[in-house]
């Protein structure tokens, strides 16, 4: 499951990268992000124009399995998962996720911080839910879809989230898709060769530290 990522990006890298329209809220760099958290989405309005706007990571009901990692292996077994994936797809800016690994002689796993060496920032497929709240205001909570991993990383990162190369990103945001079946060819995991992990702090566990050091590799010996 990730329970933990990171957007090292200002507004200008989020509106390049993702050919954003239009800039309602938008969160710029965060080194630790965790479930319940609000962050910024891409997905498009009721125009269908591409809208940087702010989520709350995690669908309703909370507890559910699937409100903060959808497995890319069940979707199609989600009945309340068809209208989302029909009409409100987002696409999740990240520059790294996390994972915990038994690391050398350490009696706690240690925090490892997962990137795309080739990918400053990418972007993980998601969708997301959006109602009125009691002062009438819209909000939404999203979800991001993961895979199983393969290869050495699935020895102790067992899940990873889906990044959609540039021809998924624009047909998973594409409003005109409907056919969720037509989305499925991108949803590929990446193999664990085009994935770097490095050891980081393990105050990452604290869901309110948030602090570049997050990101910086360390020698765990010395942690």
């Amino acid at each position: 499951m990730i329970e933990r990522y990171s957007v090292k990006a200002n507004v200008d890298d989020l509106v390049r990268s993702f050919q954003v329209g239009n800039v309602i809220d938008c969160d710029v760099t965060r080194f630790n992000i965790a479930p319940t958290q609000s962050v910024s989405i891409v997905m498009n309005d009721r125009l269908g124009e591409r809208t940087l706007q702010d989520a709350r990571w995690g669908l309703f009901p909370f507890w559910a399995k699937d409100s903060v990692n959808a497995d890319c292996e069940r979707l199609s077994e989600k009945p309340f998962f068809e209208r989302m994936l029909r009409r409100q797809r987002c696409v999740v800016p990240c520059s790294g996720f996390f994972g915990w690994q038994q690391y050398g002689q350490e009696r706690e796993p240690r925090a490892m911080h997962i990137v795309v060496p080739s990918q400053r920032l990418f972007g993980v497929a998601g969708f997301f839910d959006a109602w009125k709240n009691y002062q009438g205001q819209e909000v939404r909570a999203f979800t991001m879809i993961t895979a199983s991993s393969s290869g050495a990383l699935s020895g102790w990162q067992p899940r990873v989230p889906i990044v959609l190369d540039e021809e998924g990103l624009e047909d998973w945001l594409n409003p005109r898709i409907h056919d969720f079946r037509s989305l499925r060819k991108h949803l590929d995991p990446l193999e664990s060769y085009q994935l770097r992990a490095y050891p980081v702090t393990n105050a990452v566990g604290n869901e309110a530290y948030e602090s570049p050091d997050c990101i910086q590799e360390i020698m765990p010996d010395f942690a």
